[in-house]
């Protein structure tokens, strides 16, 4: 079962960190949230749902280059894919990829628990429909975030 985040608690890691920030946002705008969600051979730091709509998040301190890779792979599963990150500012390089791939991106204070939209998603087209049925099965016997 997955560890219950607090804004305030301290964590193992910085990531652990910035999804506990992650976490009251999304829940905030009517989100159902889970955590480290098996996804094709690796995990989605979070997946995030609101009706039918699912969102695959990825969460890095500094390596958004591989946030992008790992969001490749959420873009057969998830109707909408983000990166989140805690740095002090966003690369315009990332906003451009990020912009050229549909991708959200969500930026959280690396001290405070305060994140805000920089860029909202586009509906993913790129789905994998008989793999997203299989997965989504198994996305409902994992627990949400209380």
């Amino acid at each position: 079962m997955n560890e219950q985040l607090e804004p305030n608690k301290m964590y193992r890691n910085p990531e652990q960190k910035l999804v506990g920030h992650l976490v009251p946002f999304l829940q905030n705008s009517g989100y159902r949230v889970r955590l480290e969600v098996p996804s094709l051979g690796q995990s989605a730091d979070i997946v995030a749902t609101r009706g039918r709509w699912v969102t695959a998040i990825e969460a890095k301190m500094h390596d958004w280059k591989k946030a992008l890779e790992q969001c490749r792979v959420h873009e057969n599963l998830a109707d909408y894919v983000c990166i989140a990150l805690g740095t002090r500012t966003i690369s315009e390089n990332l906003i451009t990829a990020a912009q050229e791939q549909g991708y959200g991106i969500i930026h959280c204070s690396s001290e405070e628990p305060y994140c805000s939209w920089v860029l909202r998603p586009r509906v993913n087209k790129r789905l994998w429909p008989a793999q997203r049925e299989y997965w989504i099965k198994n996305l409902r016997a994992i627990n949400y975030e209380d």
